[in-house]
């Protein structure tokens, strides 16, 4: 339950930054980094400075002994994602719209109703992830992940065959075949 209501708390601020997401891998790495938002803050730039000051107003601490294994945490949390994403489109709270995951009106609804200080603290996480990572070709997200996470996350096979689960990707399959 814990992890669904994280992805619908990213769900909600994607729509209110206007960050589309297409595809589960865009999914993955929005929903790891914000619950992990000090991975991505790499220098000291007035940017960083105040982004970092912002997380830990929120709560956040980057003193945590977790950031150590990020590689790994990531791809173990990026293997239930698939399953997270296909519970919240079967409790109708996410649908596939123009392409992208959105919530429902139930699932913006349910969003709006959660108002723990964990939960604003996730909302504003998200925020400054979203606002960092929105702009990023597919690929330049997968490098700079590359960077934060090191390589070794790279060598577990967490990107299976995601056509089934990547919005478009199926119906593009099928008329491809058949022209």
């Amino acid at each position: 339950m814990f992890r669904l209501a994280q992805l619908t708390l990213l769900l909600e601020v994607a729509g209110e930054e206007q960050a589309p997401i297409r595809s589960v891998d865009r999914l993955g790495f929005y929903d790891f980094f914000s619950a992990n938002p000090f991975v991505v803050l790499s220098g000291d730039d007035r940017r960083d400075v105040a982004d970092r000051l912002t997380l830990r107003l929120a709560g956040f601490s980057d003193r945590q002994l977790s950031y150590a294994s990020t590689g790994q945490r990531f791809a173990s949390r990026r293997r239930r994602l698939q399953h997270d994403l296909s519970l919240l489109v079967a409790y109708g709270l996410v649908t596939i719209e123009s392409g992208s995951y959105e919530l429902t009106m139930i699932g913006g609804a349910l969003a709006e109703r959660l108002t723990s200080v964990y939960a604003d603290a996730y909302r504003e996480a998200a925020r400054v992830v979203l606002k960092r990572l929105k702009r990023l070709s597919d690929n330049n997200l997968k490098k700079n992940a590359e960077e934060w996470l090191g390589k070794s996350w790279l060598l577990i096979d967490v990107l299976d065959d995601v056509a089934e689960t990547t919005p478009g990707i199926a119906g593009r399959r099928e008329s491809a075949s058949r022209g």
